[in-house]
């Protein structure tokens, strides 16, 4: 496994500028905030795994900032094929195949599965830039450019749902 200092030097090594890096610092802490307090619940979440695969799951936006940046960070990541995966699905709440082949991507789901990516998924969700902010604030910003009746508007309030719900059991 990964650690910290390995994941900061692979997002340097691969040209990830001072913002890009303030942003998968922010996405980390606040991924592995929620996942203590998932864990204080009495689930077993992989804090360790959390912590890295979150510091890299935009190291692919120093080949693409578009839709395409999580498959080339699973490219960068191919060595670690769990962190690889996380760079996929990682994007709002995912993206669904039908999606997927609209947007140019392979044809297959995208979507976080395990509890650490859907926790990955939302905590990015919930920073703009390297700042907190409101899950509405990002579902309003992702509205005014898809759509508000979008699907992936409706998978990201759903798993704002499921996160918010298994930190309060």
């Amino acid at each position: 496994m990964l650690t910290r200092k390995n994941a900061i030097s692979l997002l340097k090594k691969h040209g990830c500028d001072g913002k890009l890096i303030a942003h998968c610092t922010a996405v980390s802490k606040l991924a592995v905030e929620i996942a203590k307090g998932i864990n204080k619940r009495g689930h077993d979440v992989d804090i360790k795994f959390i912590e890295i695969a979150s510091l890299l799951h935009d190291i692919g936006r120093t080949k693409n900032h578009g839709i395409m940046h999580g498959i080339e960070g699973a490219k960068i990541l191919r060595e670690h094929p769990k962190i690889a995966r996380v760079c996929e699905v990682h994007i709002g709440a995912g993206i669904n195949k039908k999606e997927a082949t609209v947007l140019g991507l392979p044809p297959r789901d995208f979507l976080p599965e395990t509890l650490e990516e859907k926790i990955i998924a939302h905590a990015d969700n919930l920073i703009d830039g390297s700042e907190v902010v409101d899950i509405e604030k990002t579902m309003e910003k992702m509205g005014a450019r898809l759509g508000r009746q979008h699907s992936a508007i409706k998978r990201m309030k759903e798993l704002d749902d499921y996160i918010e719900g298994l930190m309060k059991e």
